[in-house]
This record gives C-alpha cells, structure tokens and sequence, in this order.
C-alpha cells in the first residue's frame, strides 16, 4: 500500500539538509511510496540483453549493462542483426556488417559485458522472420537461464524491436527499454556513475554516426533524470513486465 503525497513532499522538502551521498540512497525510498516509478539499480547476477541492432543496447540499457557487470552478474549480450542496411556507410551490406559487428565487440567491452553473439537475422526483415527469431531467442534463454531478459520495449518506433520484444517469452520477466520512441516507465535506474562509459560504448559505432549522430539520443537520459533524481545526473527508463 502507498503511503500518502505527504510523505512525498516531506521528503522533497529535506532535500537541503540531506548529504549529497545519501540521497540516492533516499530517493530510491521515496519511489516506493510515491506514485511514479521505482528508482533503484536491480541486483541480477545473471541477465540477457537483446539488441536488434548494433547500438540499440548501448543507447537502451548501455548504463544499466555496465551497473550489472560491474557489480559482477553474468551480462551476455545478443544481437538479432548485424545491422547491415545502416544508411551513410559508403560500403556493400556485406563489409557493414562486418564493421558493425567489431564496433559492437568493442562497445561490449567498454560497457564490461562478455563477449556479444549475433544471430544473423535480417536487418530490417525480423518482423518476417518471426518464427526463426523466436526459436532463436528461447534456445538462448534455455541456456542461459538469465534472471531477466532486456530487450526494446514492444511499442518502440521500429519495427524490429517490436518483432525482437514478441520473441521473448512471456514466462520471462522483460525489462523493456527505450530506443526510438519514449516509453511510460515503471522502473528507472541512475546510470550517473557510468555515463560516461555509456557515452565511450556508443562513440565506438563509427558506422552508425554516419547516418547520424547517435549521441543525441542519450540526450534521453538527462531527462529521465527527473523521475526520481530530481533532476541530477543520468537515467535509463525501462517498463518492466
């Protein structure tokens, strides 16, 4: 049972006698008895992130990745496509694909995740490969176990997230994240401390920036900061179901 707004505001109104080292510690406390998301970093030792695409993991839930493997859990990371049908790379399918798969080994390193997996669906096509994907997905969850599987959120503008989320299981927890197109959190964590990793993870997707600049995406977590940060530092916004 929620406690009443008062408590809320009480707790906004302590906010200057608070020590700046506690208060995340309290922020994450006052989620619970308000109305909007839970703030807090999740304890996982084993999880599984799936990426349609090289980068979505890095703009998604790179911070989140690196909070988890840094506390020592097991982060496996699979990505659906090899991204091939980036636009702005003067290059055949083929050589971007192959580009785009080292850009992704090397952002998985900087986030500290092991050593990525591609299942070499289609970029653009997964929707149509929906069957194959799902059978993909639920033998790598079959070996993997993972506590929890973190994958775009199923309402995402872009068709392969959409058909990535319907892959997974639904006996699965899923914790949705945001890509293309802003999601309704009920879960947000505070990336603050590896941001800058998140930003070094991204700025290896040298293909990627020549469609455009990635980076403004993460634009994204300064406002999630809002919602239970009050406005400090960065956060990723996740839905989880």
């Amino acid at each position: 049972m929620r406690l009443p707004r008062a408590v809320v505001r009480a707790v906004a109104r302590t906010k200057p006698l608070v020590p700046e080292a506690a208060w995340p510690v309290l922020a994450s406390l006052r989620s619970f008895v308000g109305d909007g998301p839970i703030v807090g970093t999740p304890s996982f030792r084993r999880v599984l992130a799936l990426a349609a695409h090289p980068d979505d993991e890095s703009i998604g839930c790179g911070g989140l990745l690196a909070l988890l493997a840094d506390a020592g859990a097991e982060v496996h990371v699979c990505f659906a496509t090899d991204g091939e049908a980036t636009i702005g790379a003067a290059m055949p399918a083929a050589e971007v694909a192959r580009q785009r798969r080292v850009e992704a080994a090397a952002a998985c390193r900087v986030l500290g995740t092991r050593a990525p997996t591609f299942l070499g669906h289609p970029d653009g096509g997964l929707a149509d490969r929906a069957d194959a994907l799902a059978e993909d997905v639920r033998r790598l969850v079959t070996e993997l176990d993972p506590e929890v599987v973190i994958v775009p959120w199923e309402l995402d503008g872009h068709p392969d997230h959409r058909a990535l989320f319907a892959a997974v299981p639904e006996d699965v927890e899923r914790w949705g994240y945001e890509t293309w197109t802003p999601l309704t959190p009920n879960r947000v964590v505070d990336v603050s401390s590896v941001f800058a990793r998140k930003e070094q993870a991204l700025a290896c997707y040298e293909t990627a920036h020549l469609a455009f600049d990635v980076g403004a995406m993460l634009a994204l977590n300064r406002y999630r900061s809002v919602h239970g940060l009050m406005g400090r530092g960065h956060a990723e916004a996740y839905f989880v179901r």
